[in-house]
């Protein structure tokens, strides 16, 4: 009968005895039990290779976690988990993202971006390229992560290395957990989950059904306990990070400076020629104008009505199946479905510039002349009332009096609508796969797969562009009745604009500290007119064949010759159809172009191990793979990969890696249509006091807000990355009486060329009005006013990417009368990771700072566990490094060379297990000592890193888990 309890034996004996470094924990085995095991094993393969070997240590450095370690953490989110490890950085997005998130979570391996870190399942691709929110953790056996680039074995995306999720496969029984966690001091954002695994064995296979369900709900930034969180803070002047929320008074001793949005609920009204004004005191009736005043410089606060944690609800079920179907051949199948719905959502919509308007004719009295304009028009009802007011209310007459003239380019808060962008994900993945031996000895493999996802993405609070128009336009009260209608000529009945509203940006708002609309002058009338809720359809495919080969050959002193060889097909697509408002640019908000576009790939690839002296204390072995990758769009590449690995006395082994890596341009670099993004940007032509205007400035600028409109999409262009890899490290693991010792240390290295990415905006200003580059000056466009309108920021082959490190892991296991002990550390030291952008560019280097993601020098994960009868207790602590902040909206205004610290930070959970008959208890206190996020200056979510540091304090998790 075909099951893998060989395999999974095999694996659990190596991680206990030091094959694979692991963060997992086994029990105990004496010498005999491991010697008779081991002679017992069968010869399998494990991420990194697809030669079967009995000896599971190979060159290439493998963390392996066990599915006790997510156990331990309550978490339901394996990406969470696996981003907390010492060798990832980055800031991927994940549930804590708001601004910028879809409800996914993916992982950074080496700090190289999520693009080039491979997710597979069971050794296949994922038809998602990696969202963690698909693989649900009741369903982990285990997960093997390859630290060394892998393009040799797997292909593409294999830069930074591999993360290969190894599922339940011989599960028998039924499995249920429940499982609640909430945390003390934030309200919301509790999470509950329920899963039921499924398992029979039966004469010639077997199979496992399993399903999870999981609600999360949201926190916004006002339901947290931090000060800073309440409202958005910037250092200027630098200084004042000890005492963020402090009244400031522009000296160090003084609080951070708020900085709000230019959007405001109360409007910001730059009239044509007459200066700007507000609305200062909100109408008290529907359908009224307020009481202008000139702008007094006042800001919106948009923090506390933020999104820190989406909430989302998923559902995941699996399957998997192996029959027997003769001695020597077996089949085997799995299906995984995900269903979820997950939402963001941003302060209300910002209406400002750029945004759709009504576009009208303006006869200029100073001048004569007729111009055109974006904005009000001049006969707009509320725009005359509010002018009528203004002079009413300060005595104007005559020439002293506003008169009637067009608002160019508004901007408002409407604080009467929620920006809300929501994600209806429906997707599935089946792989089928015969496998078997041949009589002399050779392991055979063809397997085939498909995978569809599916996403209707609905953006709310949006507002038409057609009807802003008509509902900025010329509009009177014709009839009389107290409400005013749009027209096409005030002077006109017959020119009634039937069923527009006109829109009242002169009656004012006002919100509470919570951000909570306490005055609100837009009626659900005019909402209703004005509003456009939109879908996007994003639908992506993949179809996955191959077939490999693998054996052994001559003998040599060290033992048998190994060898693999195989074929894969792997096809993929994308269809991002925006929706029709979004292409034509008729709605507020982000707008660009859909996406469409398909990539094949046809491979060939070989490996040979080759083992060359075996003397029963030292050994010498080789690993080389080869693969040849054809590609439909671009260039074709070849990857190689040679490992070296040897005892050099008992217990100490050395290894190394070097090789070839290669990413392929995914369908959005090649394809994606160019869409609106938001980024943060200082204007180079708004200089320092005492700083003289760049040369290439026309005259100062004007900066209004924190963000610019960026043009952001694809290039046909793109060719792949490529670069390599190298590894070098020790293995030692000795027992001393009755304790089990093991160290590792690896040092590690990637370098990328041609890597694909944008400048950058601010890098393109720079180059623009400092370095005076025609090129770059071409990619800006400014208002009349010399604000900027927009920068064009697509993808180019531009930089080099390196990535620098050391990884170290020391493990102790122990058992005596008191139980069974272990304890274990894992830390990354990240020694480099810097980007060239162009051959004149300067190199920047990452490590120990946070440029909008954190690249922390220092990592590490530290684990203390005991273990007796039926109870458990473990002690887990994440370490994270000091940081400095070389991110900030003001970083002209800061003195030169001046960064921001961001304290290390150390989170310590308990976690305790009680097991009764079939039943286990496991109870959790998470950040014990409540430990705060830290203020970032410039932090994009929540003045912080949400990806890296835990937002919400100190927390706790209840589980319940029956077996039978």
């Amino acid at each position: 009968m075909f099951t893998n309890s060989k395999l999974a034996k095999s694996v659990k004996l190596a991680c206990a005895f030091g094959a694979a470094s692991t963060i997992g924990f086994t029990g105990a085995v004496n010498a005999q039990e491991t010697e008779e095991a081991m002679e017992a094993v069968e010869k399998i393969s494990v991420t990194g290779s697809r030669i079967r070997r009995a000896d599971l240590e190979s060159a290439s450095p493998v963390t392996v976690i066990n599915r006790e370690d997510l156990v331990l953490t309550g978490l339901t989110d394996v990406g969470d988990f696996i981003q907390s490890l010492p060798s990832m950085s980055g800031s991927p997005i994940g549930t804590t993202t708001n601004n910028g998130g879809d409800g996914s979570v993916q992982i950074n391996l080496r700090g190289l971006g999520s693009v080039r870190t491979l997710t597979l399942v069971n050794g296949k691709r994922v038809v998602d390229g990696g969202d963690y929110q698909a693989i649900p953790a009741t369903m982990i056996e285990r997960v093997e992560i390859l630290k060394d680039g892998s393009s040799a074995v797997y292909g593409a995306d294999a830069v930074a290395g591999v993360v290969n999720i190894i599922t339940r496969k011989d599960f028998e029984g039924v499995d249920v957990t429940l499982q609640t966690a909430d945390w003390f001091d934030t309200n919301g954002g509790g999470q509950d989950q329920l899963s039921i695994v499924f398992g029979k064995t039966f004469d010639k296979g077997n199979f496992v059904f399993g399903m999870e369900r999981v609600d999360q709900d949201e926190v916004f930034q006002a339901d947290t306990p931090w000060d800073f969180m309440q409202n958005s803070y910037y250092i200027y002047p630098a200084g004042c990070e000890a005492q963020v929320a402090a009244p400031y008074d522009g000296t160090p001793q003084g609080g951070c400076y708020p900085v709000g949005s230019s959007r405001i609920p109360e409007s910001r009204l730059p009239f044509y020629s007459q200066g700007t004004f507000l609305i200062g005191t909100p109408a008290s009736a529907e359908n009224q104008a307020g009481l202008m005043i000139p702008h007094d410089g006042r800001t919106y606060n948009y923090a506390p009505v933020n999104y820190l944690q989406t909430p989302f609800e998923r559902t995941n079920i699996f399957a998997e199946a192996n029959y027997e179907i003769s001695d020597k051949v077996q089949f085997s199948a799995e299906f995984r479905g995900n269903q979820r719905t997950s939402a963001q959502q941003l302060a209300p919509l910002p209406f400002t510039g750029g945004d759709p308007m009504y576009n009208g004719f303006y006869d200029d009295p100073a001048t004569g002349n007729t111009v055109a304009f974006t904005g009000i028009s001049q006969d707009n009802y509320y725009l005359r009332q509010a002018v009528d007011n203004y002079n009413q209310a300060n005595g104007l007459t005559g020439a002293d009096a506003l008169t009637y003239e067009p608002v160019v380019n508004p901007r408002r808060r409407m604080i009467e609508t929620n920006r809300r962008f929501e994600q209806d994900i429906t997707q599935y993945q089946w792989n089928a796969q015969l496998n078997g031996e041949l009589d002399n000895g050779m392991y055979w493999e063809v397997f085939v797969g498909e995978g569809h996802r599916s996403n209707s993405s609905q953006d709310f609070g949006q507002f038409a562009g057609s009807r802003l128009f008509n509902a900025l336009g010329p509009s009177a009260d014709l009839d009389g009745d107290g409400v005013p209608e749009c027209y096409a000529d005030v002077n006109n009945p017959g020119t009634l604009i039937q069923g527009c509203v006109p829109l009242n940006l002169f009656g004012g708002g006002q919100v509470d500290e919570a951000g909570v609309p306490v005055v609100t002058t837009l009626t659900q009338d005019m909402l209703d007119y004005v509003s456009l809720d939109t879908v996007d359809s994003i639908v992506q495919k993949q179809r996955l064949a191959g077939a490999n080969i693998s054996g052994y050959g001559f003998d040599l002193q060290g033992g048998e010759l190994g060898w693999s060889v195989g074929w894969s097909y792997w096809r993929q697509s994308l269809n991002n159809i925006l929706d029709s408002a979004k292409t034509i640019g008729a709605v507020t908000g982000n707008v660009g172009a859909s996406t469409s576009g398909s990539l094949v790939n046809n491979s060939v690839f070989g490996e040979v191990y080759a083992p060359f002296f075996d003397n029963g204390e030292q050994t010498l072995s080789a690993t080389v793979g080869v693969r040849y990758d054809d590609w439909d769009a671009f260039d074709s590449g070849t990857t190689f990969q040679v490992g070296l690995e040897g005892t050099v006395v008992e217990n100490l082994k050395l290894r190394s890696t070097y090789g070839t890596v290669f990413r392929a341009p995914t369908i959005s670099d090649l394809f994606g249509g160019v869409v609106d993004s938001f980024p943060t940007y200082v204007d180079p032509c708004i200089p320092p006091e005492g700083q003289a205007l760049p040369a290439g400035c026309a005259q100062v600028g004007v900066q209004l807000d924190t963000q610019v409109n960026a043009k952001v999409g694809g290039n046909p262009d793109i060719q792949p990355e490529e670069g390599d890899t190298f590894t070098v490290g020790v293995v030692y693991s000795p027992s001393i009486g009755e304790h089990d010792f093991t160290f590792i240390a690896d040092y590690w290295s990637v370098e990328l060329e041609d890597g694909i990415t944008s400048l950058g905006v601010n890098r393109i200003l720079s180059d623009c009005y400092v370095n005076e580059l025609e090129a770059a000056c071409g990619l800006i466009t400014r208002n009349p006013d010399y604000s900027i309108n927009n920068i064009v920021d697509t993808q180019l082959n531009l930089a080099t990417f390196t990535a620098e490190g050391v990884d170290v892991e020391m493990r102790w296991t122990h058992e005596n009368e008191l139980g069974l002990w272990n304890a274990g550390i894992i830390y990354t030291n990240l020694m480099e990771r810097s980007e060239q952008q162009t051959a004149d560019s300067d190199v920047v280097d990452f490590a120990g700072l946070f440029v909008g993601s954190s690249f922390p020098e220092h990592k590490a994960n530290i684990q203390l566990r005991w273990a007796k009868d039926d109870w458990s207790v473990a002690i887990l602590g994440e370490y994270i490094g000091e940081q400095e902040s070389d991110v900030s909206p003001f970083a002209a205004f800061l003195p030169e060379g001046y960064r921001q610290k961001i304290d290390a930070e150390l989170y310590t959970d308990v976690t305790v297990n009680y097991s009764y008959e079939s039943v286990r208890i496991t109870a959790g206190i998470t950040n014990v000592t409540d430990e705060a996020p830290p203020f970032i200056d410039g932090g994009f979510n929540g003045s912080t890193d949400p990806s890296t540091y835990r937002m919400f304090g100190r927390g706790y998790f209840l589980r319940l888990n029956w077996t039978y």
